[in-house]
């Protein structure tokens, strides 16, 4: 299936970046020149990154337990989980930029049955798919950045954002 994706060789890894950037453009964001020549992995992720991190102490949201980074870590897990992939927290606040775009899925309306287990369809099919911020949720600006400051700050007005807890860690 993925060597049916390849036309003249363009890997999975470049076909991502490419549509990322695209999908900036075409959101209003800058032009961005994508270089080719990713190679795609052969293999699935080493076994060390499904292994827990946490130290003695730790509160539970800042253990890092699963190979994606759940939406609840607090910034000590954040920063733990993404300097493993490699990344510094300078790359992890541009990464987080990313929630400028796009919605989530919300508990909100959501059925007692998928309430008390919570599963993937239920998750699909969630009734609200909530923005992170609702200014220029399909524009890419600096608005949940400025939106962050407002909750920092205290000042931010109900309804404005829709932050995941990972969002404000």
């Amino acid at each position: 299936l993925v060597m049916a994706m390849k036309p003249d060789g363009l890997s999975v890894a470049d076909a991502v970046a490419v549509a990322g950037a695209a999908a900036v453009e075409a959101s209003g964001g800058p032009r961005i020149a994508i270089g080719l020549g990713r190679l795609d992995a052969s293999a699935a992720a080493p076994a060390t990154l499904g292994r827990p991190i946490a130290q003695p102490g730790d509160e539970a949201r800042d253990v890092v337990k699963r190979t994606l980074p759940e939406p609840g870590l607090s910034t000590v897990g954040l920063r733990r989980y993404f300097r493993r992939v490699g990344l510094s927290d300078q790359e992890l606040v541009a990464l987080m930029g990313a929630h400028t775009l796009g919605r989530h899925n919300t508990l909100l309306n959501m059925t007692k049955a998928c309430l008390r287990n919570l599963t993937r369809e239920c998750l699909e099919t969630a009734p609200v798919r909530a923005p992170f911020e609702s200014r220029t949720p399909d524009a890419f600006d600096n608005s949940y950045y400025s939106l962050l400051l407002a909750w920092d700050d205290r000042s931010l007005e109900r309804g404005e954002a829709n932050f995941i807890p990972t969002d404000v860690a």
